[in-house]
């Protein structure tokens, strides 16, 4: 309850909670019950980067305000600031999902291969290695 209290009404972390519930739930949750915002790839864009600020937000909350608190244990407590190694872990892991997708994208086509066929039906000729030769039928 101690930390419960800390994290709703002392500074800073009343702000962070504040922060929290407006980001992940009191804007994108209303915004969600129009059939405009859902079908439409700007707004999903911007609710989903919103709920993920507010998403990390709450880890933030459940973690640091919990350390910040004096207790029973000898141990001292402060303010918790990351070390340098724990920023490249994070930015590690970050950069780690655009390269695996870069890496998959290597091996398997992003683009359906139907989808590139159905571009073809309308063509005179066809490219056959360095050669280009007449279609032999044309599809209509």
């Amino acid at each position: 309850m101690v930390v419960w209290n800390l994290r709703l009404f002392e500074a800073p972390w009343g702000w962070l909670f504040l922060m929290f519930l407006t980001t992940s739930y009191v804007i994108p949750v209303p915004l969600w019950l129009f059939r405009r915002v859902r079908r439409s790839f700007t707004w999903m864009l911007w609710t989903s980067l919103l709920v993920n600020v507010g998403m990390w937000t709450e880890r933030f909350l459940i973690i640091v305000p919990g350390l910040v608190r004096k207790g029973p244990l000898v141990f001292d407590y402060g303010t918790y600031r990351p070390s340098p190694i724990e920023i490249m872990i994070v930015v590690g892991t970050l950069a780690l999902v655009p390269f695996l997708l870069l890496l998959f994208s290597k091996f398997f086509p992003l683009i359906p291969l139907w989808e590139v066929k159905e571009g073809q039906k309308l063509i005179d000729h066809v490219q056959v290695g360095n050669v280009e030769v007449p279609a032999l039928v044309k599809e209509h």
